[in-house]
């Protein structure tokens, strides 16, 4: 999950990324530090998440998300702000809550929350058979075969997607694609690596009783098993 804070007040911006660590570890965040820093974000990359402060100094917070909702339809919208007289505007632009200053961790809590639950009902209603998903490479979008990804591993804040052809670098954390990858076969065995199980070899003993998975096509490639997810794995191939 992807989320981005557009907000000129620092102080206001780490706050709020401290309470949202807090409710939600894993998720990765991005911090600007006004409208046109935003707009230029959201112009070049995707967020699941925008929490828009309505006076950003140089552009109105409500003219930011209007431009946002244009860029990306499927993007919710948070307006994160000391000023309670926009509700009206917030309706205009779709916005999912309104998160008043100061925050507190209930209140960021709730958002999150009503975030999870809108996705989960859209999934349910929807059911999309994904085919193939998007990276955002070189400031292009290349469209993969989700049947040709073996492995994606995490490293240093970026992906990297192996198929069966090449790999490729995506800023997406790895959270980003178990979520949409999880219904298509796919299995995380540790916080650094999501497989495909279709391309599972073999699973062998490493050091300190832990074990390691062997993928088609990456044989030399050392993909540990956490202790946790070892059992689960056994189960799903049946050992």
């Amino acid at each position: 999950m992807k989320i981005a804070i557009i907000d000129d007040e620092k102080p206001s911006r780490n706050e709020l990324a401290y309470l949202i660590k807090e409710v939600k570890p894993d998720v990765s965040i991005s911090e600007f530090a006004s409208g046109e820093e935003g707009l230029e974000a959201v112009s070049a990359e995707p967020f699941d998440l925008l929490c828009i402060d309505i006076n950003l100094g140089d552009i109105s917070g409500i003219s930011l998300a209007s431009a946002a909702r244009k860029l990306m339809p499927e993007t919710e919208i948070v307006f994160a702000t000391a000023y309670n007289n926009y509700a009206d505007k917030a309706f205009e632009v779709d916005a999912m809550y309104y998160l008043l200053k100061p925050f507190s961790e209930e209140k960021v809590r709730q958002m999150l929350e009503k975030y999870a639950r809108k996705r989960e009902k859209r999934s349910h209603d929807t059911k999309p058979l994904l085919s193939k998903i998007s990276l955002y490479v070189d400031k292009k979008i290349v469209l993969l075969e989700i049947s040709s990804i073996v492995y994606i591993e995490s490293q240093n804040r970026v992906c990297i997607v192996h198929t069966k052809e090449k790999s490729y670098r995506d800023s997406n954390p790895l959270s980003h694609f178990e979520e949409r990858l999880g219904e298509n076969g796919f299995f995380r065995i540790q916080k650094s690596y999501l497989i495909n199980l279709n391309y599972v070899v073999e699973l062998y003993p490493w050091f300190n009783n832990a074990y390691c998975v062997k993928m088609k096509g990456f044989e030399d490639a050392i993909l540990p098993i956490s202790r946790n997810q070892i059992k689960k794995l056994k189960n799903i191939v049946c050992i």
